[in-house]
């Protein structure tokens, strides 16, 4: 039977709306990626500065 539904469809159905959640997908990745290594960046810079001595509250 799944022989004779195949053999019938003439041309594949376009799917855009499957391809559009998996570009949204990656461009939160890539923004997910970006904040995060801010955000380690900025801890990093911190830390160096506590080691040096840098206390803001005084």
């Amino acid at each position: 039977m799944l022989a004779v539904i195949a053999s019938n469809v003439a041309a594949p159905a376009e799917e855009a709306a499957d391809r559009d959640p998996g570009i949204l997908t990656l461009a939160a990745a890539v923004v997910r990626a970006v904040r995060r290594g801010s955000a380690a960046a900025f801890a990093r810079r911190c830390e160096r500065a506590r080691e040096a001595g840098f206390d803001p509250a005084a």
